[in-house]
């Protein structure tokens, strides 16, 4: 009888508070759930944003470490958990676009590293985004990432208005400027 009980799957959190509150008894049922239900979109998020596997592939991670670190300080206020994930990997995103940014600026005088930094991201890079994550590439930072946040993750405008800090209406008109900007791109 025991041997089934541990081959039986970790229960389900089935309402966010009742995961939140696991997740601050640091319950690791409760932490692999939040893991296998986010990872790969915090990874998908942080690729689109940054279009290279290394830099997504730490940028989730720390995501988890993060959350793990400031679980204690979360307040559930019926917002999905998610919320505050994606919160933590924008900071992180930017912080890893502005670190490459500097590193990018000095590596002008060394343009053979510049160049192999290049080359193992287009080798690390999917095809199936390599289009999409240059056309996003080229749009304006904000509009990258209301697109990124609700076309590819599926968030809601109120999801993402929370996550930025914005309004519902001024993330709609964000969304309908960034289509129209892509489109332009992809198109050109």
């Amino acid at each position: 009888m025991r041997e089934e009980q541990r081959s039986l799957p970790p229960p389900a959190f089935e309402r966010e508070q009742d995961l939140v509150a696991a997740l601050r008894l640091h319950d690791p049922d409760a932490w692999q759930q939040l893991f296998q239900e986010h990872y790969h979109r915090v990874y998908r998020y942080a690729y689109l944003r940054t279009g290279n596997s290394a830099d997504a592939d730490d940028i989730a991670s720390t995501v988890f470490v993060e959350a793990a670190k400031g679980i204690a300080n979360f307040e559930y206020r019926g917002a999905p958990v998610a919320s505050w994930l994606f919160r933590i990997a924008h900071n992180e995103t930017v912080d890893t676009l502005k670190k490459r940014s500097r590193t990018a600026a000095s590596s002008l005088d060394h343009p053979e590293a510049a160049a192999a930094v290049n080359l193992r991201d287009d080798i690390t890079a999917s095809d199936n985004w390599n289009d999409l994550s240059a056309a996003l590439g080229k749009i304006k930072h904000e509009h990258r990432e209301v697109l990124t946040l609700r076309l590819i993750e599926g968030h809601s405008v109120q999801e993402v208005a929370r996550m930025l800090g914005k309004t519902e209406g001024a993330v709609k008109v964000m969304q309908m400027r960034a289509l129209q900007s892509l489109r332009g791109k992809l198109n050109g």
